[in-house]
């Protein structure tokens, strides 16, 4: 069936409403259960199913949302609307129950954007940072009493979940450019964080995406903000074709700008800086450390201070933030090595990520997981450009997320990088990174495990371990 998501007239969809049935396929995925909470909390009956039992299943079905274990036809009988995500398969038996008795069939972001475009909505758009960008306004929100609802692509420690249920206007989304559906948001106030070549599986190219966000920025309600990173040109490109009704404010780390950071000092584990804004200087810290958090925080707080945060809640929110779920998050200590989690799998945020890391001071040790054949083909020179630089470096297989393998595998990738990093090692089979990585190494080792794959339980079943120390 066609995936097409971005022309859809939301109008003509099933509108979610108070005792309309509505069954998610996929419940426990980040993108769903936030998405799950918000319309059961609205009065819409909702159910659904995951493969397998996890956190955000237990937390379903303690706020009273049922969630059968293993897809089966006979589940979605009853429902009145069937919700999937990109990553559920065709030819999924519920899927296809949905369809064959004409249920209707919406993707999760059709009902999301039905929900964000009735709203105040603030989106955030972008490659690289969207969940911490979204996080963060969230809580700087909450934090001014605005009393926003939120949906995160990730675990947010201070909400308990990936979402906040609020009582305001205020609906704080994280979009997603990965399948085009970011482009069906009707935002108050659109945030783009910046725009590089990925998701070149959906995407022909770097202009395509780019045409995308124009597109995104494009239906900003009149009267709306979009709050823009003027260090990036992709997206200061993009802002210059913004229509007429929509006001600009560029957010830069460099140059002067609508909101500026200056005098940055970037601490190990958080940072400093001083905004410039309207005439008017104040100081932030922010509890995570890294350069490309001195800019995801300078946009965070410039969509905050736009919807009528003051400086107060913007310097006590983010003070009080340390971060996202998997976003250089420390485990704890094994075998006298610190242990971080993070989520970067693209070149760009490998990099970046990475000089957050050396920042530290400490013996670096890596272990990545590719994510997905198509982006480790595409972008295979950067890949072996940034792992390349490094002296200790674990590699292990693809994690292809659905997709049929491709003539690049994780052997590909290590033999590249082997050329000019002798030192690299390849652990094919991902059960066994845990051992690789006790064998390697040592006390005082910072061990960064990357990628948005599986890669995060190896780095739990190393903290898990009887060396390891919490």
């Amino acid at each position: 069936m066609s995936r097409d998501l971005v022309t859809v007239d939301l109008h003509a969809l099933p509108q979610p409403c108070a005792g309309r049935r509505y069954f998610l396929c996929g419940l426990g995925g980040a993108g769903m259960n936030p998405l799950a909470h918000v319309l059961a909390a609205r009065g819409v009956a909702v159910a659904g199913s995951d493969a397998c039992a996890q956190k955000s299943t237990a937390m379903l079905s303690a706020a009273g949302i049922s969630c059968a274990l293993g897809h089966a036809a006979d589940q979605v009988r009853g429902a009145d609307v069937f919700v999937y995500s990109s990553a559920i398969a065709d030819d999924n038996p519920e899927f296809q129950y949905a369809r064959d008795h004409n249920i209707p069939c919406l993707h999760r972001a059709h009902v999301l954007a039905q929900l964000v475009n009735h709203a105040h909505g603030i989106t955030v758009a972008g490659t690289h940072g969207k969940t911490t960008t979204t996080a963060l306004i969230a809580l700087i929100l909450t934090e001014a009493g605005l009393d926003p609802t939120a949906v995160v692509g990730g675990f947010v420690p201070a909400f308990n979940g990936y979402h906040r249920l609020g009582h305001a206007d205020w609906f704080v989304v994280e979009t997603d450019e990965s399948d085009g559906s970011f482009q069906l948001f009707d935002s108050t106030l659109a945030v783009l964080l910046n725009i590089d070549a990925d998701h070149l599986d959906y995407y022909p190219d770097l202009a395509a995406i780019e045409a995308a966000c124009a597109r995104y920025v494009a239906r900003i309600k009149p009267g709306g903000t979009l709050v823009y990173n003027a260090d990036d040109a992709h997206a200061t490109a993009v802002a210059a074709r913004a229509p007429l009704h929509v006001a600009r404010l560029a957010c830069s780390c460099t140059s002067p700008a609508s909101f500026r950071a200056q005098v940055v000092a970037l601490q190990p584990w958080s940072s400093e800086f001083s905004v410039s804004e309207a005439g008017a200087t104040y100081p932030v810290t922010v509890g995570v450390p890294g350069q490309h958090n001195v800019s995801n925080a300078l946009q965070a707080l410039a969509a905050a201070r736009s919807s009528g945060a003051s400086v107060a809640a913007v310097q006590r929110a983010c003070a009080a933030f340390h971060g996202v779920e998997r976003r250089f998050q420390m485990l704890g200590t094994c075998q006298g090595a610190t242990i971080v989690d993070d989520y970067a799998h693209h070149p760009r945020e490998i990099e970046a990520t990475l000089r957050a890391a050396r920042a530290l001071g400490q013996p670096l040790l890596v272990v990545f997981q590719p994510h997905r054949f198509s982006r480790t083909q595409k972008l295979l020179d950067e890949f072996v450009c940034v792992l390349g630089g490094l002296d200790r470096l674990i590699l292990t297989d693809i994690f292809g997320a659905s997709e049929t393998p491709g003539t690049v595998t994780g052997g590909t990738l290590y033999d590249r990088v082997r050329a000019v990093a002798p030192h690299t090692q390849y652990v094919a089979d991902i059960a066994a990174v845990p051992d690789a990585v006790q064998r390697a190494c040592r006390p005082g080792d910072l061990v960064l495990f990357l990628g948005a794959g599986t890669i995060s339980a190896a780095a739990h079943q190393l903290i898990a371990s009887p060396a390891a120390v919490h």
